[in-house]
């Protein structure tokens, strides 16, 4: 069978699930030809749980990858009613489960890896694949190509840059420093300053400790205690959300239930914007873990107590970006939007910027001539959306830290189930579907 020209050639810079992602979903578009060029020396993702709501499942479901996705997970997904998180306060020598969260939809969780192996397994071989390479900056040629240059010398021409490089992404900070030179050059210095101070992420005063505790850990912990009537996280178990003043520990099982996912969130909204005295990721002794939930109840304890060595993240976010395309130049992902995990959606977000950047891209009717008009739709649609969902994910954050305005959540513990449905309010977008594709 004759190969078909290619009506222009893209490059990924960036091999994560939003990559990834977008490369699978060219794979559709035999006239578009792409690179994938990832820093690292083979895929690979960092954190452990993703969160896969339904629209999401929808839009993995059109790429095909649905029934591959499904044999990792013990329950099916559905779009009816659906248990998908008990709120707990622990905060307490004696837990309380105050809250269930129920969505028109299931709530699906994987380990990242998992997801992530799904995805390069349906990469096309004709899609050429480059390790090691770091992207150093671009340039825009006077034939209309962009110029990739990399940090080990190699250098090569694409028609379509789109960064998926992640919150530091180097396409992201040269992009709005062009934006910026533009401004200054049309006489709008404030607006040029303003650019700039998106260009690079900022803390969001929040810390993170993740791990991933083996279920048969926390089994023999529990058979050793019998007195502390320790739940275990089982495969169909719905996921706990322990809350505490400013700190909540989401807990849910993965990889078939032999792991189990253990998110560990401490904010100080005071501190916000400021710089994070420390590496931004790295492992910490366990001890400090269970320091900082110090007084909580037993059951929480005792996962935490399972725990070998946790990694500590500084949780960095970007601001909003006047936009995320400019020329050829196009980002995705954490590149453009990278939020706070407490909506369980920026692996999400990425999944719908790839799909909607390359059904756009893919479309019979757009060729060089035009591109920038696809881009400035893809820009128009999808940015609103995900900046939306970045507020409501910071939300998300107070509400889990029992931080409803006007309760007391100490003293007025019969009110907390308002904290419930203030996070279902702010959760019912990911019922909605972005598109018809069934």
């Amino acid at each position: 069978m004759a190969s078909v020209r290619a009506k222009f050639h893209v490059a990924i810079v960036g091999g994560g699930i939003g990559g990834l992602a977008a490369a699978v979903c060219f794979a559709r578009n035999p006239d578009i030809s792409v690179e994938i060029f990832e820093a690292a020396k083979e895929f690979s993702e960092v954190g452990a749980g993703i969160g896969v709501w339904p629209r999401i499942w929808k839009t993995l479901a059109a790429l095909g990858l649905d029934e591959d996705l499904a044999r990792l997970h013990a329950v099916r997904p559905t779009y009816d009613l659906s248990d998908v998180f008990v709120f707990r306060k622990a905060d307490q020598p004696k837990g309380q489960d105050f809250y269930k969260l129920t969505t028109q939809g299931s709530f699906l969780r994987y380990h990242r890896p998992d997801v992530l192996q799904v995805l390069i397994d349906h990469l096309p071989e004709r899609f050429q694949t480059h390790f090691n390479k770091r992207l150093s900056n671009y340039t825009r040629l006077p034939n209309g190509k962009i110029e990739l240059c990399f940090t080990d010398g190699f250098v090569t021409t694409c028609d379509i840059l789109i960064g998926a490089d992640g919150i530091k992404s180097v396409v992201r900070r040269q992009m709005v420093a062009e934006q910026a030179r533009d401004a200054v050059m049309k006489g709008r210095p404030d607006e040029a300053d303003l650019l700039l101070r998106t260009a690079d992420p900022k803390w969001s005063g929040i810390v993170a400790y993740r791990a991933l505790v083996p279920t048969e850990r926390l089994i023999a912990y529990r058979d050793a205690h019998p007195d502390q009537n320790i739940r275990i996280p089982e495969q169909s178990s719905i996921p706990v959300m322990y809350m505490g003043q400013h700190v909540n520990v989401v807990v849910y099982p993965i990889s078939s239930g032999k792991l189990i996912n253990v998110g560990a969130f401490h904010a100080n909204e005071a501190l916000a914007g400021t710089p994070f005295p420390g590496p931004w990721v790295t492992h910490v002794d366990n001890q400090e873990l269970l320091d900082a939930h110090d007084g909580w109840e037993p059951e929480l304890k005792a996962i935490l107590k399972c725990i070998d060595r946790p990694s500590r993240w500084a949780v960095h976010t970007v601001e909003k970006l006047k936009s995320w395309t400019y020329g050829n130049v196009v980002l995705l992902g954490d590149a453009a939007h990278a939020m706070s995990p407490q909506q369980a959606s920026g692996a999400g977000q990425a999944i719908e910027d790839a799909f909607i950047l390359a059904t756009l891209l893919g479309h019979k009717l757009v060729n060089l001539s035009n591109v920038q008009t696809a881009l400035s739709i893809y820009d128009t649609v999808r940015r609103p959306v995900a900046e939306e969902v970045a507020e409501k994910s910071l939300v998300n954050g107070r509400l889990f830290g029992l931080q409803l305005p006007g309760l007391d959540a100490n003293a007025e513990t019969d009110r907390l189930p308002e904290i419930g449905e203030a996070v279902k309010e702010n959760w019912k977008w990911s019922e909605l579907f972005p598109c018809n594709q069934h």
